[in-house]
């Protein structure tokens, strides 16, 4: 007695007298029942999405990175003048005269992002990386004319042509009492 083998109990127990040759194929017109229910996510998964995608940066982080920057480089002068035989007086003083002209010139609370030879942000971090694309994105709006006032998906909004003309005579006003106070 010849069996053929099953698939997942399908298929003919012996090809013999079925005029086939026992080769089981896949029904392609099968409809699922799964593929009927469609899952929207409401505004607030939407929201949480959006969020997640453009992650901010994280400004103490940052600025700590910039200060161990400048501790590191100071720390890098105090060996190298303790090697050379300065006393402990003269290397404080002058360890932080340098700490003060470094925090002076790089700016510690100002963000500095690195930049290669073709003009390129080198980050190497997660919140570097996310402070380049946060100005990339800012250059990219400015370029395009982009307003910050853009809402994603204004456009499909019925009354946007007049809450545009609303907002634009609001800033209009504002910009006119503007000029009056300088002059």
């Amino acid at each position: 007695v010849s069996v053929l083998t099953m698939y997942n109990g399908i298929g003919l127990e012996t090809a013999r007298g079925s005029g086939t040759n026992g080769y089981v194929q896949r029904n392609l017109s099968f409809l699922r029942k799964h593929k009927d229910r469609v899952d929207y996510k409401s505004e607030e998964e939407l929201k949480k999405l959006d969020e997640q995608l453009i992650k901010q940066p994280n400004k103490e982080i940052l600025d700590h990175e910039r200060k161990r920057k400048v501790e590191l480089k100071c720390m890098e002068m105090q060996v190298l003048m303790e090697e050379q035989g300065y006393s402990a007086e003269d290397i404080e003083k002058k360890v932080t005269m340098f700490r003060e002209m470094l925090v002076n010139k790089e700016g510690v609370s100002e963000p500095v992002v690195e930049k290669d030879a073709s003009g390129r942000p080198i980050a190497k971090e997660s919140h570097q990386i996310a402070q380049a694309t946060a100005e990339k994105n800012a250059r990219l709006k400015e370029a395009f004319g982009i307003g910050d006032s853009y809402v994603d998906g204004s456009s499909f909004d019925p009354n946007r042509k007049a809450k545009e003309e609303q907002a634009k005579a609001v800033a209009m006003a504002q910009k006119k009492y503007a000029i009056v106070r300088e002059s």
